[in-house]
Parts: structure tokens; C-alpha cells; sequence
């Protein structure tokens, strides 16, 4: 009688829960035969599981003992451990007992059946739910086998029927999931996990659109999505949940994710009206200061620095006792924001707040970078110099660790400490040989080697620098610095191949002007003076009037002067005056 009563409870919900989707089973007679099937397995388990009540309750039934009667229950527990026997089926019997310290184990016995079939039986028996992967081929589980297992924990029963056919499984709480040997041994099971529990929920989305449980699955989804860096995937399911379930607590933290994900999306403006529309309907949410710091760092990213500064400035106004910091987090992106602005002085006194009160010990040494940094770009080598080296012997593994040794390499070189910049120049390449600054640091090697007169090993640096890095911005550098060492040395020759390979080279580099001065010079210093009057010639119709000009028609007079021709000597310093120059002072060139 209650095998029939709990058979019409199941039949009736599925039934009511047919019509409501608006599927008449009746409609469909396969449809009706396979529910009829599934409805069967459910009756099965609920009469296994009935079976295990009733033995409970007879095992339970002789009232309480005294405590002499549990002690000696107790003391014969091995001889009187009382089992269930179930019965699934004729030819399969599973039997639960109490092992050693309390812990249940299990006995099976099953004689021509199919793999499924032992499945079935163990799910009711355990009280599990196990599901089978998609992509496991249905043969292998229609296999008939025998199986005798004795009394063993539920864990190894399931591995050795499972590997009967090569599979595996994953254990949760109440599922069991079964799958293939190899995506179990993947380094990221939990993945794969989690991968299957995305596609049950996708199932769910198409069978039970109209439930109201559906919410999380839209939700988990949306996070999935977000998690794989799939932002607009993410942001549909995020949408659905704040339209259609807009009263759950899914819809707060999807409104505020769909920030995130247009934020993501680099659509600021849209990101910007989900974080306001969040934080006017959640007020009181912890979440509303990281909407509000959002808002701000996609004002910055825009380029929009003041409005993104007044941002900053109300979270520091209104959240400054907010236990996740977030006036402190304001301080520290206001701070950033006036570094891209070019205010370095209003940013400094901002990190300085930051570095002492941040919660976060990484973000303080951080904050000391980014001090040393400004520092350096108001060109105070020196202060800037000291704040890298605290950031660098903090011994921690840091995000510009690489930055800071290149930076106070040429914070020693501007302080003429040559010696110093290329130890830490050489030391910091060293340490970081796939880092894209290694052609700035091998250029000031060259520089500082140069600086002590040591220019042979200056030039092997800087021309292993271009043939390492040909391509590199630096390469240009290293070869105007290569002319300019041969030049130091007053071997003219070279030093006139060198610039003028130079100027052939990058044609387009900032320091042509300089490289085609270079070249009239060691021709004019190598007593060359027709040809160097030739190229200063040459020269002065390609730059304007200024510094280089002045510089080269009084080079082009002295070219005249030793070779004896007075009056185009004359000529060219009449030039010079009719063109408003003082030609009487020889400029030297930037060097």
C-alpha cells in the first residue's frame, strides 16, 4: 500500500508539472513511456531505501537498555553487529553493516547484470545521486557482469565496479560523478567538475524555463562566463537575472557584475550607469564604494583625471571608517591618476598617506615605487635614488623590482656615479635576462663606461647592444654613442664611418641633426675642411635657424679660415650677422 501510494505521488507531480510547462504527456505516447520508465527507477530506489528504513526501525524497535546492557552490547558488538540486506533485485544483493570505529561498510553481491543496473542499486543503497558523463559511450555500461565484494567502504566498491570498464569517478557530498579515466587525471579535475555542473544548469535553463530556482542557474552561468574572461556571455546571463528575477539577491550582485563586465568590455559609459543605478538601489551595500571607485578608475581611463579625482574625493569624504579601506584605495588611484596627469608633486604627499595606512603590505612597498618614480621625473635623482633602494632590499619578490634597478641605475648615472649605475645596470640584466629594458641598460653601460674613459669596452657593449637588439629604440642611441666614443678617442676616421652609418641607418631618428654634425666634425678635425664645408652645407638646409645652425656657419668660417680664403670667410660670417647671429661664439654641440 505505501509503494502504491508513494508510486501516485510521483506519477501526480509529473503530471501537474507536465501541464504547467504545457506538454500534455498524453499528447505523446513515447514521451509518456519514457517518464513511465523513470518514474520506474524512482520507485525502485524508494523501495530500497524503504527497506533500509524498516530495517532501522526493526533494529531500533527493543526500547532502551540499561547501561550495563550497552556495555555488554558493547563488548560483544562483533558477534552481534546487526546487518541490512537489500534486495534490489533477484540477482542483486547489497548488504550494510557497521565496521571497526563505527564506520559503515558494504557487502554486494551480483550475478549476470549490467553495469547500470549495480549503479542504480548502489545510488538507492548510498543514497547518492550518480551521474554519468554525456560522452561515455552507453556500451559500457550495458555490460553483464559478476561481481562479489565484502564488506568495504562505499569508495572502493564504486572503484572497482567502474573500473571494470576503464572509468573514474569524482565524489561530492551527494553526487557522484562519473567519467572517463583521462579527463580525471587532467591537473584541473575541479574544472572538469565544474564544466559539468555549467552544462547540468544549461539543461536546466531549457527544461524548467518557468522555475523559479532557474535564477541560479543564470547566475552561475554568468559567473562561469566572467571567469573564462567571456565578458559579453557573462553580461547576457547577468542582464536576465536583474529583468526577469529582480527581487532575489542573484539580481544585487548581477547588477553590480554587469559593471564589471562592460567595464571589461571597455564600454566606460555603461559601466558607469549599471555602478550608479546599483549603488542608488543598494545604498547600504559594502559593494557600493568599489562601485564608486569603478566609476572613478573609468573616468581616469578615459581621461576625464578631474572628474575621476572628484570621484576619489567622496570615497574618501564617506567611507573613510569603511573597514575594506576604501578611502585609503581612493587616496592611492587619486594619487596614480595625478602621476598621468604629469602633477607629480600632488601625487607624492597622496602615496605618503597611502604607504603608511594601507592594510596591504605589497600595496605600501608598492606606494614606495611609485614615490621613487615621481621622484625621478622631477629629475631629484638623488631622493629618487634612496626610495629605490629601500624598495629593493625590502627582499620581497615585487611587481617593479625589475623598474626600480633600471631606474636607479641611471639615478646613480645622473649623480656621476658611474661606477655605481653599471653595477646596477649589469646586476639588474643579470637578474632579469627576458626583460624588454635590457637594451636601455646595456645604452647607459655604454654611457657610463664611456664616463671613466673606458671606451673599447664602451663600444663592445653598445655594438653586442644593436646586434642583440637591432630593432630595439635603443639600438639608434647605441650607435650615436658608438661615433661618439671613436670621436672621444680622436680617431676621426672611424668616428666618420660611425656617424655617418648612423645617419644612413635612422634616418628618421630624433638625433639626425647631431649625427650629420658629427660627421662635418671628424671631417673638419681631420683636416678635411673642403669636404666638411660640403656637408655643413648640406646641413643647414635641412634644420632651422637656432643653436645648430649658429653652430655649423661658424664651423663652416673656420673651414675657410685654414684654408686660406679670407673672403668666404668673410661671406659666411656675414651671414651669420645679416641672420641675427652671433657667430663670434662658438656653440658646442649636445653631447
Amino acid at each position: 500500500m505505501f509503494e502504491a501510494v508513494l508510486f501516485l505521488h510521483v506519477f501526480l507531480i509529473t503530471q501537474s508539472f507536465s501541464h504547467v510547462k504545457g506538454e500534455p504527456i498524453e499528447n505523446n505516447l513515447n514521451n509518456a513511456q519514457e517518464k513511465l520508465t523513470i518514474e520506474k527507477r524512482n520507485l525502485d530506489k524508494l523501495r530500497t531505501q524503504l527497506q533500509i528504513l524498516e530495517t532501522d526501525n526493526g533494529i531500533k524497535k527493543p526500547g532502551h537498555r540499561t547501561d550495563s546492557q550497552t556495555h555488554e552490547r558493547n563488548n560483544s558488538k562483533q558477534d552481534n553487529n546487526p546487518s541490512i540486506v537489500i534486495n534490489p533485485n533477484d540477482n542483486i544483493v547489497i548488504t550494510k553493516e557497521i565496521g571497526e570505529y563505527d564506520v559503515p561498510v558494504y557487502s554486494i553481491e551480483a550475478t549476470q547484470v549490467k553495469i547500470a543496473d549495480v549503479l542504480q542499486a548502489l545510488s538507492a543503497s548510498f543514497g547518492k545521486s550518480i551521474l554519468i558523463d554525456d560522452e561515455i559511450e552507453p556500451t559500457y555500461l550495458a555490460s553483464y557482469v559478476n561481481i562479489s565484494i565484502k564488506r568495504s567502504p562505499l569508495q572502493d566498491i564504486i572503484e572497482i565496479v567502474l573500473g571494470l570498464q576503464g572509468l573514474e569517478f569524482i565524489q561530492d557530498d551527494d553526487v557522484i560523478y562519473v567519467t572517463s579515466m583521462p579527463k580525471v587525471k587532467l591537473d584541473t579535475p575541479f574544472e572538469y567538475y565544474r564544466d559539468k555542473s555549467i552544462q547540468l544548469y544549461q539543461k536546466a535553463q531549457l527544461k524548467y524555463p518557468s522555475d523559479g530556482r532557474i535564477v541560479k542557474a543564470y547566475f552561475e552561468l554568468g559567473n562561469y562566463y566572467y571567469g573564462l574572461g567571456f565578458y559579453f556571455l557573462a553580461l547576457k546571463e547577468y542582464q536576465i537575472v536583474v529583468e526577469k528575477y529582480g527581487s532575489s539577491q542573484e539580481a544585487k550582485e548581477s547588477l553590480f557584475k554587469i559593471g564589471c563586465c562592460y567595464e571589461k568590455l571597455k564600454a566606460f559609459e555603461s559601466a558607469r550607469r549599471a555602478y550608479f543605478q546599483f549603488s542608488c538601489s543598494y545604498p547600504k551595500d559594502p559593494l557600493v564604494s568599489d562601485a564608486f571607485l569603478s566609476i572613478g578608475d573609468s573616468l581616469a581611463e578615459q581621461g576625464f583625471y578631474n572628474k575621476a579625482i572628484d570621484i576619489y574625493n567622496k570615497i574618501v569624504r564617506e567611507y573613510t571608517e569603511n573597514k575594506y579601506s576604501a578611502a585609503i584605495d581612493a587616496q592611492f588611484r587619486m594619487a596614480k591618476t595625478y602621476m598621468q596627469m604629469g602633477d607629480y608633486r600632488a601625487a607624492i604627499p597622496l602615496f605618503l598617506k597611502v604607504r603608511w595606512k594601507h592594510i596591504s603590505e605589497r600595496t605600501r612597498l608598492e606606494t614606495e615605487y611609485y614615490i621613487g618614480n615621481c621622484l625621478y621625473l622631477l629629475n631629484e635623482y638623488q631622493d629618487a635614488g634612496n626610495v629605490f633602494v629601500n624598495y629593493l632590499v625590502s627582499g620581497q619578490d615585487l611587481e617593479f623590482t625589475e623598474n626600480a634597478g633600471f631606474f636607479l641605475g641611471e639615478c646613480l648615472y645622473k649623480q656621476n656615479n658611474y661606477l655605481g649605475a653599471f653595477q646596477v645596470f649589469k646586476k639588474t640584466i643579470e637578474s632579469y635576462p627576458a626583460s624588454n629594458k635590457i637594451p636601455y641598460g646595456m645604452y647607459y653601460m655604454g654611457r657610463c663606461l664611456r664616463a671613466m674613459n673606458m671606451v673599447k669596452s664602451a663600444i663592445k657593449v653598445l655594438h653586442d647592444g644593436i646586434q642583440s637588439y637591432p630593432t630595439d629604440v635603443y639600438a639608434a642611441k647605441m650607435a650615436l654613442e658608438i661615433a661618439r666614443c671613436y670621436f672621444d678617442k680622436e680617431d676621426y676616421w672611424l668616428a666618420y664611418n660611425a656617424f655617418s652609418n648612423f645617419v644612413h641607418e635612422y634616418p628618421n631618428d630624433e638625433f639626425i641633426a647631431e649625427g650629420m654634425v658629427g660627421i662635418g666634425d671628424s671631417l673638419f678635425n681631420d683636416k678635411k675642411y673642403a669636404e666638411a664645408i660640403s656637408n655643413y652645407f648640406g646641413l643647414l638646409k635641412t634644420i632651422k635657424k637656432g643653436r645648430i645652425s649658429r653652430y655649423v656657419l661658424n664651423r663652416i668660417g673656420e673651414c675657410y679660415k685654414h684654408l686660406g680664403k679670407l673672403e668666404e670667410e668673410i661671406r659666411v660670417y656675414k651671414q651669420g650677422f645679416d641672420n641675427g647671429e652671433n657667430v663670434d661664439q662658438t656653440l658646442g654641440i649636445c653631447q
